[in-house]
């Protein structure tokens, strides 16, 4: 390796087109400061020393170059505008610059620590360095210098360790997007310029764009007005017991979203604790490979709404937008808004995007028996105003309370899929007198009664 070489990688970086952005970025501006010190005619070893260690420091916590590939696959750039803006059309006048910048980037990618400490070596003893004896010994002799790990290694070991290990709390939807992310970085390290391309585009049409691509959960921040990303609940739909009925119909609704053909919003109302939450949550494991995903929204931020349907109209994914146990009190006029912007609106709900809501009331607004019996003149108005946000939701999918069968069937089969030991009476009065001390009758009690169960066989195990 020669200075001729950092030179040329430093140049990379500053002659990107459509990743041009990315040289902004904090890690990869110090990744560049160093090569361009480096390989400077006039180098001071002072200042080599001082951006060698701060990159390392930085690319140890990122995981170097994996992180650069990450910054590359989720940039928000002409192609990816280009890719939202006509649905995944090949972009054929960018697939040069597209394919050019990508293999300056592999070559960026490639340059190791040892490349690098390599030429400061050479340098050293090549030209006059100011106080020789300081840089002769470890630690600030260039050869002791610290080596940032390779993570690209060490993350493929991993996954692919997790891949074969079968565990009821594995993640599938994380699982899957972590292939899809490994698939097209080892197409990125290993292809020509429109194999990457290709790779690329084609990983774009599946996951989507930008944070879209990185995150199969997503929630609405309200106070900082943007979509952030977060891990996904384990949860799958075989774990919901006792639900054969209300899954039919979520799954079959949700079935006809993905397949293109007229779907209703949904409310899902029951009492706590009857898995109506997490019968949505299950469904982002459920259909993950078919471009579903679920974007979180408070009650207190519907009014960002609109601005949330425009990111996601953009991209070719399809979402469900969870609006967990949403209710109003009779004094709230929120509600009003809410009907406005589900059905009534200027501007219409693009076509990928449903919404899914739980709730404790059948009628999500508070009502009164004195509303029923007071002296307004039109009360009758009133009160139908109310019930009419309900309505905007097309299918309202109830959520009984299992009776003591129907939860001790919920705990029999959560216990036979952890499989606990249990003599089937014992495990029945156990059940009993949990309900008895702890909450009320439902899924939500039965899990974690067995979750108690779990937790109190292990540590009879481990001591």
């Amino acid at each position: 390796m020669n200075i001729t070489k950092l030179t040329r990688v430093a140049l990379l970086i500053d002659g990107m087109v459509v990743f041009h952005g990315l040289k902004e970025d904090p890690v990869i501006a110090s990744f560049k400061n160093l090569l361009q010190k480096t390989g400077s005619i006039e180098c001071d070893h002072t200042e080599v020393y001082r951006e060698y260690h701060h990159f390392c420091s930085l690319a140890t916590q990122v995981h170097w170059p994996e992180y650069l590939w990450d910054r590359i696959i989720r940039d928000e750039n002409e192609l990816t505008r280009q890719v939202t803006q006509y649905r995944g059309g090949h972009v054929p006048e960018l697939r040069k610059l597209v394919g050019r910048d990508l293999l300056c980037w592999r070559e960026i990618a490639q340059l190791t620590a040892s490349d690098i400490k390599d030429v400061i070596l050479a340098q050293m003893e090549n030209h006059e360095v100011d106080h020789p004896g300081l840089w002769q010994e470890a630690p600030l002799a260039p050869q002791s210098w610290p080596t940032w790990p390779d993570f690209a290694d060490r993350r493929t070991k991993v996954q692919g360790r997790s891949k074969v290990t079968s565990s009821k709390e594995e993640n599938y939807a994380e699982n899957y997007l972590q292939t899809a992310q490994r698939t097209l970085k080892e197409s990125l390290r290993g292809g020509s310029a429109d194999e990457m391309v290709d790779a690329l585009l084609a990983y774009y049409q599946d996951m989507g764009t930008g944070l879209f691509n990185q995150s199969m959960a997503i929630k609405w921040g309200g106070d900082t007005g943007r979509l952030e990303g977060v891990k996904s609940d384990p949860m799958r739909k075989g774990q919901l017991i006792n639900q054969e009925r209300e899954q039919g119909i979520v799954l079959e609704n949700t079935e006809f979203f993905l397949n293109g053909y007229p779907a209703n919003n949904i409310i899902l109302y029951g009492n706590r604790g009857t898995g109506k939450s997490s019968l949505v949550k299950a469904l982002l494991q459920e259909y993950c490979e078919r471009g579903l995903r679920l974007v979180e929204l408070s009650k207190t931020d519907l009014q960002d709404y609109p601005k949330i349907i425009r990111l996601l109209g953009k991209q070719p994914l399809r979402f469900i937008i969870f609006i967990d146990d949403l209710s109003f009190e009779d004094t709230e006029s929120d509600y009003k808004n809410l009907k406005t912007l589900l059905e009534g609106g200027l501007e219409g709900k693009p076509e990928n995007v449903l919404i899914y809501a739980t709730s404790n009331r059948r009628h999500l607004v508070r009502e009164t028996f004195g509303e029923r019996q007071g002296d307004e003149v039109h009360r009758q108005d009133n009160m139908e105003e109310k019930l009419s946000l309900s309505d905007r939701f097309g299918i309202t999918v109830t959520f009984p309370t299992p009776d003591q069968a129907g939860y001790l069937k919920i705990v029999a089969e959560l216990a036979a899929q952890e499989g606990l030991q249990i003599p089937q009476e014992d495990l029945r009065q156990q059940a009993l007198r949990w309900v008895m001390n702890h909450n009320a009758r439902s899924g939500r009690t039965a899990r974690q009664f067995v979750d108690f169960l779990r937790a109190k066989q292990k540590a009879i195990l481990e001591n």
